[in-house]
């Protein structure tokens, strides 16, 4: 059953070899894009989208979608579907239905075959959902007589989708895309409309953009829009208003580069490219076009790529701007070569070249592919792939993808195959040697390309055909061929050599190897065998049987061999070499022995035969068509039965060649043609063959064929810039070459040979390109084909240009005289007919229907046509542009023709003044009509407009026409002058421009400021002051002064300025110089400038800052220790530049680091010097000391360096502080002791001395050393009743020191109960653990007390008692301290032992209160509370704005005060203080709620305020005063005052910045206003209204009853407001009083004492206030404080100086406890609120707070109203009533007050 199922699988595996190898025979293409889909999709989701792809290949690839990740693209219904031939469909979807992966994602196509893969570029697929979108335009420029631009705005999220299509010119005229523009229109590719020559008419038009959505074609038009001209006076420069600063197109497209300038008059535009080594103008040519403003070139090419720069120049200057064009070229990629066969093992070599329009193109990014597979960066060389050995794996398609830079991809393909490689066996069997029966399996495996073949042989015959051999193949996935030989039961005969032959076109391969199965001798039967004649003959002897002896050959009865040529190998094969016929034939027997002697014979028959053999033949020369040939192939020798047979190019004769083939006999074959062709060309073989062999010889016959049409040349049309290709193609033998010619005339000319130059391109194939044809390339082509047979052939051929009509330039002028008769002329080239038409202005055509006044004629012209248009009488009117249009069926063009009529010039318009200066006027102005009248020339007449005396005019000239200015010189400033101008034409001049009024602007000051002087007020500060200068040199109002300084020692001339404004009426002026340099000297100029400018400089001056401290901490701190009691530091003194004076000495502060509980006293000492070291001495032993330095001046200590820590050295120890001897038994003593007190160094070891005494007898003497980490000794072996003293010495490196006490104890027989632990403080921190020791002798009995109080086991929840006596406290907390008590007792004596617990904690809160506040600064003051057992590291501050962020900073522990600086004026601030120990960090003080000096601002007295005219109002802003906060804005309004009480008011502005003055205009005369004013600054709000009346027209005072209904309406408003807030006042003051009254009455029962007590402090602090005469001269009220109980350093406010007007204080109430909680808040503290009440207050004005110290400005102003205000009574024109709004930022606390003042009305009120 095995045997016949295996045979079945053999046979399978047998059928299966005929099947699979055949397709490695078949012919195999790879796959190849027919249609590729492009590398990006848009779609809208109405219309859906798909994507076509398609391969060819053999077999017929398959085509197949995958996303971006590789992952398959399936079918979603509804929405995606991937149709048969390839096309990936996508739907139209709703917007809900919008998938991210499906409409918005890249994909690619794949197609694939047997023979490799290849994958498309990525598609990007992107699906827009249809949205309603609005297009509106925008006007970016429009000046008369300019170039306007209107740009159509997109939605941005429509913009890429959108384009412009036309515009529409109300009502129905419709602008279209063009490179060149109608003259006065022009409408961009890229959708900008440019309208030119603006003129005051086109205000009056109106235009719309029509857009369209590019996907679903929706069509959206603006709503309608004018123009706005803006009317330009005088000479503008040009400047570029709009250009494009990059165009990218691409090849063969128009290009248009944009450059608008505005200028007045109109610029005139030059272009210049810079693509070569120097700018080079840009010249008008068939596709270059200069059209002012814009540059059009037409099918653009690769050269055109390059910087453009446009200049535009007027006579007032010029702008220019770069535009760079960028030309995308289509760039073609292939693969060198597209299809390579590589043998196996060999290296293929693909070479990817991208080309651009035949150039190579530079380094591009190229990603290599394998059956689309990415392959890895090695392996390449820039464009070159190798693949070294080369493998079956290698084989399949290859693609090159180009990637640029702009997104877009390209690709090729190409196939590797694999080469013929010769079989190689991979397997083969071995020799076997078996017993007959058994099964038997030979195998061979094989690889090759072909894929081979393998046969099997048996001694060199075929196998057996017999029911136990089978033969089966099959071929392996990898192309390898596996061979089985299967023998089901071998027998003897079966037995012999196998082998298995490979074999396919490219070679074979042999193995061989013997079977043997063991029986006597067998010889198969030999087959007749044939040999050919020449060769070799291997003859083997098919025996079977084993062991074989000897093996014999024998013919005709001798044994062989018997000639030279025959050898019997030692196999026992014949080979005979060379055969020979007559000699070899015949038979042969061979027989086979084995050692026994048995044997076998078997005989076979041999036949020679002789291979064929041709004679050679050759077809004669010069054969051509028509003619006749033959030729005869004859077999010289070889034996039948012989076949003679030929072919043609490799294949049969067929039957269409019209060849006849004739036997002449067996051995001669004839080849006739009777008539040759072309298609006889090509190689004959003829074939002859015999059993023996198959010879072929093969001749060439070339048959030479006069050249003959492919693709003959026809007559061709094409259409002016395009391009054209004239197809010539021709065959013949040899093949033809191809010229073409142009004839240089007519048809019957000569003709001249077309050769390749730019736009001509001579193509392989024989065709003629010809790109962006003109008109020149019209003619006749000449296409000759020759080959050298015949006389060639040609063809002539007829190429016409169909050109659209165009103008040799784009416009011309025409100048006609009023009167006269205008001709307009247009000569127009294209192909006839030419349609002209004459319009007016781009839109009105003329008709001489309707039109008496033109004519209209026109002619033809070999070119074209030439038109003329005359219009009779012209006129003004007449003047203006126009259009001559022409048409044809190719396109339209048009010529503008720009007519100007020359009359009289009208009077120049729009006079004005375009510069005013001191002494001299640039006038300009505008002509009435632009460009009608021959103006030759300009007279400009002015003179003094003074109207006491009349002067002549005088006169200049202006013969310049386009700048339309003229500058007068040499007049006086100050002074007011008349001007007017006249145009002159050729008609005469025109009447005078209406007058111009003119005042000349004032000059520079030309004297300096006097009386400069400098004092310093600080070290950082100067005061400079100084006077204006003299009046007949200020050259108008003194704006402000610079204020130049430098350092005198910095050897700089230039001076750093400050700017002041001054108050324009020349007084003096100071300024405060802040931020300088320490300690230097500075030299200063002051120079005062109007509105002009600077004037010149004042003699320099020289002052010098005050010293300060030193800003820098010395340098280079060293210390060393000299002793164990004294350190020398050395140092060096700060960088001079930081010494800030003269140096005084030096500080050295240093302290010890020690860790007492609580230091009894402050151990930070100082010491000062002048050297630059010094010895400390008299320290601590073996200490470790923080060492800082400073530098001081006289003004004081400069900044401290770096702490530097230094350790003494170390010391002989103290004595130990305790011994104790006590009896342990009879013969023992135990002794301890307490370490020194102070080690003075490293304790190395004790030293125990005992001394024995008897009576007064010392017996003996003897010390003991014991280690340092020991501190107790038991003394065994002892004398009983014998006294032993013992004491205690401590060591260290330094030596032996001072001895403990002398303790005596005598041994005895009892032994007391006695404590040998040592008691006294215990000091650890909370939350750890404490044991306390309780070691006893005698076995007592023990106790533990706290306080006295027994403590048990288990009694406190945190402690346990050992056995060995001592007492373990954990987590230990603050109630934890105190003294705990061992009391021991054992019957024979007792003693007791206290250790002091001392639990350290982090500290309480410190107490924080506020010393002083500036409006920038806090002072502050606290005292510490309870440290919490261990001494304080530091001081933590925390402070925040009121809604601010909260900021920190760590103070020193040393500090018990900090100053806070930089904060914002009139603000409230929080702060809190948090004091740390070792421990921990205390609870944050009571927060404190400060606020900053600085009020809102106060009110200006009205006449310093306002300065009214009489159409206007100067408000002069600097007088209002900002109360020690900086202004921040003013809001200002106005209203009339009238009967009607609730006039509107009339907002100025709600955001005026502080500037010195502002002017209110557009007033009427002589009328009463009220004016509004708010000032705001950060503390708060003023507001106030004030009244006055403007001056009549002529600018005297207004009319009395105007003033008196002003006062009246005052008194009004001002008697309410007197008999309003005096009510207000009184009754909330008295029930303030009653409530203070009730309250004091009620506390002065209980704390009566205290409050007599510090009513006398308060007496005393009031007289030693008044006492002091400086105070007393700045300070009005002061509000005493309750002080608090301080320590000794603490520093209590005296003085209103010290004391803060804003601050917000924290006391304890009077007789008070300080004390507080641990963890408490404010528990007895009182906020108050001080504030100064200075002389001001008598006079019904808030005082301002002090002012600072910084910024610091004192002005001298006069009264007097400013030289261009009215010089009416302030007093009576202008009455103020002023409100405050003061919005603080804190809140009102209890028991502080708020004092509001009314400035005007001598009234305070305190709200309680």
């Amino acid at each position: 059953m095995w045997i016949s199922s295996r045979f079945f699988v053999i046979f399978l595996l047998l059928h299966l070899d005929t099947t699979c190898s055949e397709p490695f025979e078949a012919h195999l293409r790879g796959p190849g894009f027919v249609m590729e889909p492009p590398g990006r999709v848009e779609f809208s989701n109405s219309s859906g989208g798909w994507l076509d792809c398609s391969a060819s290949g053999s077999p017929q690839p398959t085509v197949d979608w995958v996303h971006a990740d590789g992952s398959a693209v399936t079918e979603i219904h509804g929405v995606r579907r991937v149709l048969r031939n390839g096309t990936l469909v996508l739907m139209p979807f709703a917007a809900a239905a919008y998938h991210q992966d499906v409409h918005n994602t890249i994909y690619r196509c794949i197609a694939s075959n047997s023979v490799g893969r290849i994958v498309s570029r990525d598609v990007q697929v992107r699906a827009v959902v249809a949205q309603a979108y609005k297009v509106d335009v925008e006007v970016l420029s429009a000046s008369r007589g300019c170039t306007a631009i209107l740009r159509c705005v997109v939605p941005t999220f429509v913009k890429e989708l959108v384009r412009v299509v036309s515009w529409v010119h109300e009502p129905a005229i419709y602008i279209y895309p063009s490179l060149q523009g109608d003259g006065k229109f022009h409408l961009l590719p890229t959708g900008e409309l440019l309208i030119h020559n603006l003129q005051e008419s086109d205000e009056s038009q109106s235009f719309r953009c029509r857009s369209m959505h590019r996907l679903t074609r929706q069509v959206v038009v603006s709503s309608p829009t004018r123009l706005r001209i803006n009317s330009h006076r005088g000479i503008i420069s040009p400047s570029v208003v709009e250009h494009t600063a990059h165009v990218q197109v691409s090849q063969d497209e128009g290009a248009v580069l944009l450059c608008v300038a505005q200028g007045c008059p109109s610029p005139e535009y030059s272009w210049y490219t810079h693509n070569g080594a120097g700018p080079l103008p840009v010249l008008s040519g068939p596709r270059v076009r200069l059209l002012g403003p814009i540059l059009a070139i037409e099918a653009v090419t690769g050269e055109d790529s390059g910087v453009y720069k446009c200049t535009a120049g007027n006579v007032g200057g010029e702008a220019s701007a770069e535009l760079r064009l960028t030309v995308a070229t289509p760039i073609q990629v292939e693969i060198s070569p597209n299809v390579l066969s590589v043998h196996m093992g060999g290296t293929a070599e693909f070479r990817c070249l991208v080309t651009s329009n035949g150039s190579p193109v530079g380094m591009q990014n190229i990603l290599w592919y394998k059956d689309g597979r990415q392959l890895p960066s090695s392996g390449r060389v820039e464009d070159t792939l190798v693949v070294p050995r080369v493998s079956r794996e290698n084989r399949g398609m290859y693609q090159c993808v180009v990637r640029r830079p702009e997104g877009d991809t390209f690709q090729a393909t190409a196939e590797l195959q694999l080469g013929d490689a010769p079989p190689v066996l991979l397997y083969s069997f071995i020799e076997q040697t078996l017993q007959p029966g058994p099964a038997v399996s030979l195998k061979c495996s094989a690889a090759g390309n072909p894929t081979p073949q393998i046969s099997w042989t048996l001694d060199g015959f075929p196998l057996p055909s017999n029911g136990r051999f089978m033969i089966g193949q099959y071929i392996t996935v990898h192309g390898d061929v596996i061979s089985h030989v299967n023998i089901s039961h071998v027998m003897v005969e079966d037995g012999g050599e196998y082998a298995c032959n490979a074999e396919n076109r490219a070679g074979r391969v042999l193995h061989a190897a013997r079977l043997n199965i063991y029986g006597l001798p067998y010889i198969r039967l030999i087959p007749k065998v044939t040999a050919v004649s020449g060769e070799t003959l291997n003859l083997k002897c098919p025996v079977a049987g084993y062991p074989i002896e000897e093996i014999h050959w024998e013919r005709g009865g001798r044994e062989l061999p018997d000639d030279i040529r025959q050898r019997v190998q030692p196999d026992g094969s014949l080979t005979i070499s060379p055969v020979q016929k007559n000699s070899d034939s015949g038979v042969y027997t061979c027989w086979a022995r084995n050692k026994q002697g048995h044997s076998a014979r078997r005989s076979g028959e041999v036949t020679v035969i002789v291979p064929p053999s041709i004679e050679p033949f050759a077809f004669q020369e010069g054969l051509a068509e028509g003619m006749r040939t033959r030729t005869v192939c004859g077999v010289s020798r070889g034996d039948p039965p012989l076949k003679l047979i030929w072919l043609k190019d490799g294949d049969p004769l067929p039957d269409l060649l019209g060849a006849n083939v004739t036997m002449l006999d067996q051995y001669s074959s004839l080849l006739s043609i009777p008539s040759l062709s072309a298609t006889h060309s090509g190689e004959y073989t003829c074939v002859a063959k015999n059993p023996a062999a198959e010879i072929k010889y093969t001749a060439l016959l070339q048959v030479k064929v006069p050249p003959r049409w492919i693709v003959e040349p026809v007559d061709a049309n094409v259409e002016r810039n395009r391009h054209i290709m004239l197809h010539c193609q021709a065959q013949g033998v040899p093949t033809p070459s191809i010229v073409w010619k142009k004839a240089t005339g007519s048809k019957s000319g000569e003709y001249e040979e077309v050769r390749e130059r730019p736009f001509t391109k001579l193509l392989g194939n024989g065709s003629l390109l010809l790109q962006h044809v003109k008109e020149d390339r019209e003619g006749f082509y000449l296409c000759q084909a020759n080959n050298g047979i015949g006389t060639g052939i040609g063809k002539v051929i007829q190429l016409k240009v169909n050109s659209s009509p165009y103008f040799s330039s784009t416009s011309r002028s025409v100048m006609v005289k009023k009167g006269d008769t205008a001709l307009l002329q247009c000569a127009v080239s294209g192909d006839k007919p030419i349609n002209i038409v004459w319009m007016r202005s781009g839109k009105n055509t003329l008709n001489p229907s309707t039109n008496y006044k033109i004519s209209v004629k026109q002619e033809a012209t070999p070119d074209g046509v030439s038109a003329e248009l005359q219009i009779r009488t012209v006129d003004a009117t007449d003047s203006g542009p126009y259009f001559c249009r022409a048409s044809n069926l190719y396109g339209n063009d048009q010529q503008l023709v720009q007519l100007q009529v020359q009359e009289p010039p009208l009077p120049p318009s729009v006079l004005e003044a375009a510069m005013i200066s001191s002494r001299s006027v640039n006038l300009k102005w505008q002509p009435k009509s632009l460009g009608t009248g021959d103006v030759t020339k300009y007279l400009v007449e002015f003179r003094e407009a003074d109207p006491l005396f009349v002067e002549q005019w005088q006169q200049i000239e202006v013969k310049d026409p386009p700048h339309f200015n003229a500058l007068i010189e040499n007049l006086k400033p100050a002074t007011r002058y008349a001007f007017r101008v006249i145009a002159e034409g050729s008609a005469g001049r025109s009447a005078p421009s209406q007058e111009l009024i003119v005042r000349t602007e004032p000059q520079r000051p030309a004297g300096p400021p006097l009386s400069l002087s400098a004092r310093p007020l600080s070290s950082t500060e100067l005061l400079i002051s100084w006077v204006a200068p003299l009046p007949e040199l200020r050259h108008g109002d003194i704006q402000g002064y610079n204020v130049g300084y430098k350092l005198s020692s910095s050897g700089n001339t230039v001076y750093n300025f400050t700017s002041i404004s001054g108050d324009g009426d020349g007084g003096n002026g100071e300024l405060l110089l802040s931020g300088l340099a320490k300690f230097a000297r500075y030299t200063v100029v002051v120079q005062a400038f109007n509105q002009v400018g600077p004037g010149p400089l004042s003699e320099p001056t020289a002052a010098q800052t005050m010293e300060d401290v030193p800003s820098r901490p010395p340098e280079d701190v060293r210390c060393a220790a000299l002793s164990s009691q004294s350190l020398q530091v050395s140092w060096q003194p700060p960088p001079i530049y930081h010494t800030n004076g003269l140096l005084q000495g030096y500080k050295l502060i240093f302290e010890p680091i020690i860790d007492d509980i609580q230091p009894s006293k402050d151990e930070v000492e100082s010491r000062k010097t002048t050297a630059l070291t010094m010895v400390l001495t008299g320290l601590r032993k073996y200490t470790n000391y923080s060492i800082q330095v400073l530098a001081h001046t006289r003004m004081g200590d400069g900044a401290v360096s770096k702490p530097l820590f230094c350790h003494s050295e170390e010391d002989v120890p103290e004595a130990p502080a305790d011994i104790k001897v006590v009896s342990s038994s009879s013969q023992s003593l135990y002794i301890s002791w307490l370490a020194p007190t102070e080690p003075n160094g490293v304790i190395t070891k004790y030293s125990l001395y005992t001394r024995v005494v008897n009576g007064r007898e010392e017996l003996n003497n003897e010390k003991r050393s014991l280690p340092s980490q020991q501190a107790y000794y038991e003394a065994k072996g002892l004398h009983p009743h014998m006294e032993y003293q013992f004491w205690v010495t401590a060591s260290t490196r330094v030596g032996e020191g001072k001895s403990s006490r002398v303790s005596s104890q005598i041994t005895t027989n009892r032994v007391p109960a006695r404590i040998i632990s040592f008691g006294g403080p215990v000091v650890r921190p909370w939350r750890s653990t404490v044991t306390l020791p309780c070691t006893a002798v005698g076995k007592p009995k023990r106790e533990w007390f706290k306080s006295d109080v027994a403590l048990r086991q288990g009694g406190m929840h945190n402690s346990q008692m050992l056995d060995s006596g001592d007492l373990i406290i954990s987590s230990l907390q603050l109630a934890d301290g105190g003294n705990y008590s061992c009391q021991v007792d054992n019957g024979i004596g007792t003693d007791r032992l206290t250790h002091t617990l001392l639990v350290q904690v982090p500290p309480t809160s410190p107490t924080l209160y506020v010393t002083s506040a500036t409006s920038s600064s806090i002072l502050m003051h606290w005292k510490c509370g309870f440290t919490g057992n261990a001494p304080i590291t530091g001081y933590t501050l925390f402070y925040r704005r009121a809604n601010g962020n909260t900021d920190e900073m760590q103070l020193s522990r040393h500090a018990s005060s900090h100053e806070l600086k930089g904060l914002v004026c009139g603000s409230t601030y929080q702060i809190n203080l948090s004091a740390q120990n070792k421990v921990g960090t205390s609870p944050p003080s009571t927060m404190l709620h400060v606020r900053t000096q600085g009020q809102s601002p106060g009110h200006p007295a009205s006449t310093a305020l306002l300065a009214p005219n009489s159409t206007s109002l100067l408000v002069r802003l600097h007088s209002w005063p900002d109360n020690g906060c900086p202004l921040l804005y003013f809001v200002l309004q106005y209203r009339a005052v009238t009967e009607e009480p609730d006039a509107e008011w009339v907002l100025v502005s709600n955001a005026l910045k502080p500037q010195r003055r502002v002017v209110v205009n557009n007033l009427r005369p002589s009328t009463l206003y009220q004016l509004r004013m708010e000032a705001h600054n950060v503390a708060g709000i003023s507001q106030a209204d004030f009244s006055f009346v403007t001056l009549t027209k002529d600018g005297d005072p207004p009319p009395p009853g105007i003033m008196h209904r002003g006062h009246r309406h005052t008194t009004v408003v001002l008697g309410n407001i007197n008999l309003l807030i005096p009510t207000i006042a009184s009754v909330l003051g008295l029930i303030c009083t009653i409530i203070m009254v009730i309250v004091c009455y009620r506390h002065m029962l209980k704390n009566a004492q205290p409050l007599a007590e510090q009513s006398n402090h308060i007496q005393k602090e009031s007289l030693e206030n008044r006492a002091n005469s400086e105070a007393a001269q700045r300070e009005r009220y002061y509000a005493t404080i309750h002080k608090v109980s301080m320590q000794n350093n603490d520093k209590i406010p005296e003085t209103s100086e010290d004391i803060s007007p804003y601050a917000t204080f924290q006391l304890s109430e009077a007789g008070g406890n300080m004390s507080q909680p641990h963890h408490g808040g404010p528990a007895n503290t009182l906020l108050h609120s001080f504030m100064y009440h200075e002389r001001a207050l008598a006079e019904g004005c808030s005082s301002p707070p002090p002012a600072a110290s910084k910024n610091r400005r004192r002005h001298s102003r006069k009264t007097e109203p400013e030289s261009e205000e009215s010089e009416s009574d302030q007093d009576q024109l202008t009455s103020s009533r002023t409100e405050s709004s003061n919005q603080h930022e804190g809140k009102i606390k209890h028991n502080s007050r708020l004092i509001q003042h009314f400035p005007n009305h001598n009234i305070s009120i305190t709200y309680l």
